[in-house]
């Protein structure tokens, strides 16, 4: 039950300072006027009939019966999904993240006053923040629905299932914007989608079914996009592109987690918005930083393990988005750059949720990684019974692999030189 009511919560960070509060919580609050539009930015991501939270909050009689709940959870910290902190580094959307002790104001107000409803007419007409890519001209999704058998007894609970889409291309295309459609979230712990040229697929690969693939993630070159839970939609932003080749395919890398005694199929994708080369000014590529060789001991409430990157190359390299990835035993993470002047520059910084992991897309000037910068980056994990996500009766200590039960410590990156 407390699991259920965490989960009926807004999902957003609160901040101590007022701004965003734009009604101040006044005498004459109502939901249309004053709670739905707090709702629209920060909580319908998640909770709207058929999504990842709890609740349907676009409803308003589910709003009112849960008024109570909702505020209590975000009051005591029991949510929010933990999100990157903007003081670090701002990136887009960060105002759907984060809402403000004003703001938490309102709702406050809006309970003391009765929760009434108030004229339909006075919503402003907030948009909500999207899951979906609405414009994609691109859609690739598995032929056919696939049902995991998770047969594997060398990773149980886990399987890794890969299956080729073809675009079926006449010309090279550019990728400004891209999403997975995941179909089956409750399956899903992470989808990878990387090119590959169609030549190099054999004829066993293009089964429908898809094939085993546990050892073939695509991390490196060719890789074109990730989705963990929580993910949004990725805007690359005015200009820039991945280029996706006339004679690759996309293969799509299905890592199926066994939550539950049962389990159903799944027909997931990914949806691409392209772009004419003409206005193509920055060609990105994504790119994986992170740890591979680390031991987190069992019992270990607070474990950090850390590493680096100079730049030894006579480039500068234009950091657009960093997407920090760990499994269930992650706790915190950051990442920032140390310039060859001593100078610092925070990327990302913050509390780590997997249910709620985010590619943060900057905005405005480009964080740089010049000659003789160090990118340092370090993951905290808590391998102990305080974790109520600890995926064992009892702490073991644990190391990197693909599997749930395993570790990681990446930060994916969209990078331009």
């Amino acid at each position: 039950m407390i699991v259920l009511l965490a989960a009926l919560a807004c999902d957003t960070n609160v901040r101590g300072d007022d701004s965003g509060d734009t009604s101040g919580g006044n005498a004459d609050t109502t939901y249309y006027k004053d709670v739905k539009p707090l709702l629209d930015v920060h909580c319908t991501r998640c909770h709207y009939e058929g999504g990842l939270g709890i609740g349907d909050f676009t409803d308003p009689d589910t709003v009112v019966s849960f008024a109570e709940v909702m505020l209590n959870q975000v009051e005591v910290g029991a949510m929010p999904p933990a999100t990157s902190d903007p003081e670090c580094h701002d990136y887009s959307g960060s105002e759907h993240m984060n809402m403000s002790a004003g703001e938490l104001a309102v709702l406050q107000a809006w309970i003391d006053q009765g929760k009434e409803l108030g004229d339909v007419a006075d919503d402003p007409g907030v948009e909500p923040i999207k899951e979906t890519l609405d414009d994609a001209d691109i859609s690739l999704l598995m032929t056919e629905a696939y049902t995991p058998s998770f047969s594997d007894e060398a990773n149980p609970g886990n399987e890794y299932r890969c299956f080729v889409l073809d675009p079926e291309l006449d010309e090279d295309v550019y990728i400004n914007a891209l999403a997975p459609a995941v179909d089956n979230a409750a399956l899903v712990h992470h989808v990878v989608a990387f090119t590959t040229d169609r030549g190099d697929i054999s004829e066993s690969q293009w089964d429908p079914q898809g094939f085993d693939c546990i050892d073939m993630s695509g991390a490196g070159e060719g890789m074109l996009g990730a989705w963990a839970p929580g993910m949004l939609p990725l805007e690359l932003g005015e200009g820039n592109a991945l280029k996706l080749d006339k004679d690759d395919v996309v293969v799509l890398q299905m890592h199926y987690f066994q939550s539950q005694a049962t389990w159903e199929d799944d027909r997931s994708g990914y949806e691409l918005r392209t772009m004419p080369k003409d206005e193509v000014e920055t060609q990105v590529l994504l790119v994986p930083l992170g740890l591979s060789r680390f031991e987190i001991p069992a019992g270990d409430d607070a474990y950090t393990d850390s590493g680096d990157f100079e730049n030894t190359y006579p480039i500068d390299v234009k950091i657009h988005n960093i997407f920090p990835h760990m499994h269930v035993l992650g706790k915190a993470y950051s990442a920032s750059i140390t310039h060859a002047d001593g100078s610092t520059t925070c990327l990302v910084q913050g509390d780590y949720d997997f249910d709620n992991q985010l590619t943060y897309q900057f905005e405005g000037e480009l964080p740089v990684l010049a000659k003789g910068d160090t990118l340092e980056y370090s993951c905290t994990w808590n391998n102990s019974t305080s974790n109520p996500d600890l995926p064992y009766d009892e702490p073991v200590t644990t190391g990197y692999g693909e599997r749930t039960d395993e570790e990681m410590c990446y930060f994916f990156s969209m990078i331009s030189y």
